[in-house]
């Protein structure tokens, strides 16, 4: 799938379906709380399982993170705390104090697109760029998903490359410039959840 196809129609008003409100309420309050509670470190429910649709599993616990539907204001926050001071310790204060406080709270404010960053000679991002399909599967704290998901490569020009760029950045001082980012559009009328939304 094109990946400007994956960023254009995360962006555009659309009926929501229960189980999209569901799922995006659950991962806003399981971020949420790493972020207060666990120090920033990705917790189960932010790794899901990956497979391929005929079952294949392509990895065991894969870090993605939740992209807002309109990203830009973050991606400006996001460079500026990353090039205002090269000391990671203040970077990573000043990351955990925006995304702990009110980056969460608002389900409207996502759409459920998912993005994940990966060396340029990645395997896993190889096989799932060759495969443009996959099925990621979210188990935690009682909680569990069953998301189909078409994929797609951003550029580094999109919205959805920059803010899972400089996001991973303000966690990783080391990141190397040359990553790949994919970007995992859920199909929703497919998704299942365990318990389902009420």
């Amino acid at each position: 799938m094109e990946t400007e196809t994956i960023e254009s129609d995360s962006n555009q008003k659309y009926e929501r379906l229960p189980i999209q409100n569901h799922f995006i309420g659950w991962q806003c309050r399981v971020r949420q709380y790493a972020m207060r509670n666990g120090e920033g470190r990705p917790t189960s429910g932010m790794r899901p399982n990956v497979f391929m649709e005929n079952g294949e599993e392509v990895s065991s616990a894969l870090t993605l993170l939740l992209v807002p539907a309109q990203p830009l204001e973050s991606i400006h926050q996001f460079r500026f705390m990353s090039q205002k001071t090269h000391d990671p310790q203040e970077r990573y204060k000043k990351a955990m104090q925006l995304l702990s406080s009110t980056f969460y709270q608002h389900i409207e404010d996502f759409s459920g697109l998912m993005s994940g960053l990966f060396s340029n000679d990645s395997r896993i991002a190889k096989t799932l760029q060759k495969n443009e399909r996959c099925v990621l599967e979210f188990d935690y704290q009682r909680q569990s998903f069953n998301i189909p998901c078409s994929i797609g490569e951003f550029s580094k020009d999109k919205q959805g490359y920059e803010f899972t760029y400089w996001h991973n950045l303000l966690f990783n001082p080391y990141l190397s410039p040359e990553v790949k980012v994919l970007g995992f559009e859920p199909d929703w009328s497919e998704a299942s959840a365990d318990p389902a939304s009420i």
